[in-house]
């Protein structure tokens, strides 16, 4: 019989099974964090609540979330129960990125040798190959790749050879293989034209190596077309004469010595005399063995730094980190402590001065790719990055509380005094900070999807379930956190725009536009790319200072202050705004209806526009004090 705790027990066998596959596929993450979250919230025993999937989905009555959920022994049973997985896992994930890592660096150098080369196993099943076999099975030269498998034109003819050299009864093979449009070519020159078949493939086939790779063989392609060693660096190194080096050069993209002599123009008489004193040179008796010889030689490693396949791909990926590094670098200041703190500095330079708290995984740069509003608005916006983010160097024991002295710093600097301040999301506790400890001159407090501080599990009402789950584990089992930050970490810089597909893809309507503008989605993609070079644990406690048990600072009373959240924010529910709303003595607050997370940037201009006019709100409430003192 099917119960909730039969239930319960196979969810949880299920994210067990996702805590290790994640260890070799990254994009599991989301679902294993959805997962956990669901369980951790299903641990009070006897009491299942709403599944963490449908949470936020739909709700719009207070009443209807499971505010009766209290920490529990269950519930810290749990996480404990899953740390030893989440260790096991991290290791199966190290031993793997050792592997790829070994793995790449053979690729790397099979990418350097001029001829096509695979390692394929007893069947010809493909284990590994360079770009120069993967470009000559795509000309149609006499062999081809069929369900992962090494095929030739002949089909009996690869799969004998690699039979041959696996059970010892050759130590190498040798095949030439005929183009694979022979038959064709041939036909049409039977019907009068004068095309003549093109030339096929020579393979080498040699055993790989013992133990594992036994049954592992080396096939080598060579094609007319494939690139020559060079004749000088042959003569240099086997002290071979330009005669010998040009022959030698035939011979290593797998001629016969008939086929050599006719590309050079010399009779078969003089390569074979040629091809004895080249045999003397190099110390070898047949063709294989000085294949083996130059192969086994450091002539070929230079090769494919010149190839323009090689080049293509260093390009590309020399632009791919132009353009991850492309972000304009801010304003740096080194700090009494030795810390360097960094900023953007954006707008009317003589305008009002906002200073921005950013959110997390976000920092300086965050901001639309149209400044001309804060022009328009004559506004200087500065973004710091706080500590541990972006260019900003952690700081080694700070809390939030820490953080108006650095802003204090860099005002300075700038010769700023009063100034207004805008957050968003999980700015709330830092822009709380500067208001509390800077008192007037900070003149307008302005929150864009703000957060509520996190002190037991109640809190995590008002959190979608990734979030939930995260902040379980900070709660209960914070040794876990850089655990799962890890995981984040890696699957951002693997593929970012993978990455930020599912989250992009559970936008709000109203948030459709901005997600579509490639200008905003590759800022965001190079600013995530910059906040994830930090250190996991760097990265899980800007993220747990941000949203654990911070002090809610009240602002001065006569401080303006509004809250801006929407109604259809799935990451934090409207009512945390609501809450931090009646804990600062009844904020105003805009509920945009239909607007999600990032509302800040579709109503950039009149949130700035808000923020103005508090900040005017401000200066009149300062002058009827002065008038009535």
């Amino acid at each position: 019989m099917q119960t909730q705790y039969t239930g319960f027990a196979e969810r949880l066998s299920a994210v067990i099974g996702l805590i290790y596959e994640t260890s070799s596929d990254e994009s599991l993450w989301p679902q294993l964090l959805e997962g956990l979250a669901t369980l951790v919230l299903e641990s009070k025993a006897g009491a299942l609540v709403l599944p963490a999937s449908g949470y936020l989905r739909g709700v719009k009555d207070l009443q209807a979330l499971p505010l009766s959920m209290e920490p529990s022994d269950a519930e810290q049973y749990l996480l404990a129960c899953l740390a030893p997985h989440f260790t096991r896992s991290q290791e199966m994930q190290r031993a793997l990125q050792e592997t790829e890592i070994e793995r790449d660096l053979l690729e790397r150098v099979m990418d350097r040798l001029p001829l096509g080369m695979a390692i394929v196993d007893a069947q010809g099943m493909a284990i590994s190959m360079n770009r120069a076999m993967l470009a000559l099975l795509q000309t149609g030269a006499g062999l081809a790749l069929q369900d992962g498998r090494l095929v030739s034109q002949q089909p009996q003819q690869l799969p004998h050879a690699i039979a041959q050299v696996l059970t010892r009864q050759q130590d190498h093979a040798c095949i030439r293989l005929p183009h694979a449009d022979a038959a064709a070519l041939a036909s049409r020159g039977a019907a009068g034209h004068s095309a003549a078949p093109g030339a096929g493939l020579s393979l080498w086939i040699s055993h790989f190596g013992a133990g594992k790779a036994a049954g592992r063989v080396m096939v080598l392609a060579a094609s007319p077309g494939s690139r020559a060693l060079s004749e000088d660096a042959l003569g240099a190194f086997f002290n071979l004469s330009p005669a010998e080096a040009r022959l030698t050069q035939q011979l290593a993209l797998g001629q016969a010595v008939e086929e050599a002599a006719q590309t050079l123009g010399i009779s078969r008489n003089t390569a074979k005399t040629q091809l004895k004193k080249v045999f003397a040179k190099v110390g070898v008796r047949r063709q294989p063995e000085l294949l083996q010889a130059i192969y086994a030689s450091p002539l070929w490693l230079d090769l494919g730094q010149a190839e323009p396949a090689a080049l293509a791909r260093r390009a590309d990926l020399q632009n791919a980190l132009a353009s991850a590094s492309s972000l304009l670098p801010g304003a740096r200041l080194r700090l009494p402590d030795g810390r360097l703190m960094a900023w953007s500095d954006s707008g009317d330079p003589q305008g009002w001065p906002v200073v921005f708290c950013h959110a997390f995984l976000h920092g300086q740069h965050d901001r639309p790719p149209d400044d001309r509003v804060l022009t328009v608005l004559g506004l200087r916006l500065l973004i710091p990055d706080r500590p541990g983010c972006g260019d900003s160097d952690p700081h080694p024991l700070g809390q939030t509380e820490d953080w108006p002295s650095d802003v204090v710093h860099m005002l300075t600097q700038l010769g700023i005094g009063e100034f207004s301040v805008l957050s968003w999301s999980m700015g709330t506790p830092y822009a709380l900070a500067l208001a509390s400890h800077m008192g007037e001159r900070v003149r307008a407090l302005l929150f864009a999807s703000p957060i509520t501080s996190v002190r037991d599990v109640t809190d995590l009402r008002f959190y979608a379930p990734k979030t939930r789950l995260i902040l379980m584990v900070a709660l209960f089992t914070p040794s876990l956190l850089p655990t799962l930050t890890r995981t984040l970490v890696k699957s951002v810089r693997k593929d970012v725009f993978s990455f930020l597909q599912p989250f992009l893809s559970d936008v709000p309507e109203s948030e459709v536009a901005l997600f579509n503008n490639p200008l905003f989605i590759n800022q965001r993609a190079k600013v995530l790319l910059k906040e994830v070079q930090r250190d996991p644990e760097v990265i899980a406690k800007d993220g747990m200072q941000a949203l654990l048990g911070w002090k809610q600072h009240l602002p001065a009373p006569s401080m303006p202050c509004k809250i801006w959240h929407g109604d259809a924010d799935p990451a934090i529910h409207w009512h945390a705004a609501q809450a931090l709303s009646k804990a600062l003595g009844g904020v105003p607050m805009n509920l945009v209806p239909g607007a999600g997370h990032h509302l800040i940037w579709c109503h950039w201009q009149s949130i700035l526009q808000d923020l103005k006019a508090l900040q005017t709100m401000g200066e009149a409430e300062k002058t009827m004090q002065r008038m009535r003192a």
